[in-house]
């Protein structure tokens, strides 16, 4: 039906009255019944002007705009619709749809009634989802165009749903002219698709002071540590300064002390793993281990740590297809692998920079734990975070060397063999107790 629909040019109503006049045409002419061929004349007669009607040319240009293009779930994205009358005849009112498609994350949702829209003059932008209407042609922001007079233009505004993390693919942009009766369609693509990345939140995080990596080049800041071997500067001496750094050919030249100021110029580097198995991790489950990871990820990057951000199942040359730039993009991107063996994961963890500190977010795999405490010796520490329906539920107690404090409720904090385990039920709180941690290490 929807072939024959999409072949004639008409809609779902405009296809059923075609139909039955036909049926009323063909029955007053064999059965010798002129009222009831007339009436199937005149609706086939209406039927027809309708779609010569929507087949009229009309002359317009579409242009849509989007800012901003990266957002954290929840914030505002608007989207600009300018429409140019370029022909000689006023045009009638039609609707804009703009598409919608969820690249990555969650699927594309919208708010589930209609809502104005501020548009120049007056638009109207109604739900991302799509509704259960016969004349639909495809899902997407829909946006009422009023008529235009030769030469006239309109902008109208209309919301991006941003309520999901994701990436959204908006476009192309039809435009679909219907007659007054609703009985054809004609549909023109005219706008060029544009891309919205929604990132996760990140709540706020303390960074675990682990894992410095050595490296004799790196920046130079005023929070390095002193007295290594790496030669930074000559200075005066101050008290408590070691005799030994005093260089005497300076102090000579200079007719006062003069010591060597040398610093520790390690660069401490993190490993952050995000596992994305449907078998530990249910869709909302998974949400909150990726609000954790970048959580972790940004308060970690914001201390000047170097981090290294691996996500299971992850497809580098799709990302790099989409334009993703740094590490947020990837966990909007990120999504659920079907693949239940945790065999890749630890290989992740295996190709992991040694040295630093490694963060591993995970669900609900008791196997994991013990896995991971072989990798101790290669880390400056190990923070294993599973998300899990009950947090508060301490693992088993023949793996446990001991308890940590008590965290927030809903949470649970234990060491097993050198490997911290956090247990919680949703990214915030799991947040809190990893805070905690860097709290008690300070």
């Amino acid at each position: 039906m929807r072939r024959l629909r999409e072949g004639t040019g008409l809609t779902g109503t405009g296809l059923a009255v075609a139909l039955g006049s036909i049926v009323l045409l063909a029955a007053g002419a064999l059965g010798g019944y002129p009222t009831l061929g007339g009436l199937g004349a005149t609706g086939v007669a209406v039927v027809l002007v309708a779609a010569i009607l929507v087949r009229l040319p009309a002359r317009v240009r579409v242009t849509r705009t989007v800012a901003p293009h990266r957002v954290t779930v929840g914030e505002q994205v608007t989207g600009w619709l300018e429409v140019v009358n370029a022909g000689r005849l006023r045009t009638g009112r039609f609707e804009a749809v703009d598409g919608l498609t969820a690249l990555g994350g969650l699927p594309a949702s919208g708010p589930a009634t209609p809502v104005d829209a501020d548009a120049t003059p007056a638009g109207r932008a109604v739900s991302a989802r799509r509704r259960p209407d016969r004349d639909d042609h495809g899902g997407g922001l829909r946006i009422v165009v009023p008529p235009l007079s030769p030469g006239g233009t309109t902008r109208l505004r209309y919301p991006v749903p941003t309520a999901d993390r994701g990436v959204l693919r908006l476009g192309p942009v039809r435009l679909h002219r219907r007659d007054p009766l609703r009985l054809a369609l004609r549909t023109q693509t005219l706008a060029a698709p544009d891309q919205v990345w929604v990132r996760p939140r990140a709540h706020p995080v303390r960074p675990l002071p682990i894992g410095p990596v050595l490296d004799f080049e790196g920046r130079l800041t005023d929070r390095v540590l002193r007295g290594s071997m790496a030669f930074a500067a000559l200075r005066e001496y101050r008290p408590g300064d070691d005799p030994r750094q005093i260089h005497w050919r300076s102090t000579a030249r200079a007719g006062e002390l003069i010591v060597q100021d040398r610093v520790d110029t390690t660069e401490p580097s993190a490993a952050v793993l995000l596992d994305t198995r449907a078998t530990v991790l249910d869709r909302e489950l998974f949400e909150e281990a990726v609000e954790l990871t970048a959580s972790v990820v940004v308060s970690t990057s914001r201390s000047g740590q170097a981090v290294d951000l691996a996500v299971l199942g992850e497809d580098v040359a799709d990302l790099a297809r989409l334009g993703a730039r740094g590490p947020l993009d990837r966990l909007a991107a990120a999504s659920r692998t079907d693949d239940g063996d945790p065999a890749e994961l630890l290989a992740m963890v295996a190709r992991a920079p040694a040295g630093g500190g490694l963060v591993v977010v995970s669900g609900a795999d008791p196997g994991l734990a013990p896995a991971l405490t072989g990798q101790t010796r290669r880390f400056g520490g190990i923070v294993l975070v599973q998300l899990v329906a009950d947090g508060s539920a301490q693992p088993a107690a023949g793996a446990l060397d001991s308890a940590a404090p008590p965290g927030p409720a809903g949470t649970s904090v234990s060491v097993q063999s050198g490997l911290v385990v956090i247990r919680a039920d949703r990214a915030r709180t799991a947040a809190t107790a990893y805070s905690g941690l860097a709290g008690g290490r300070r």
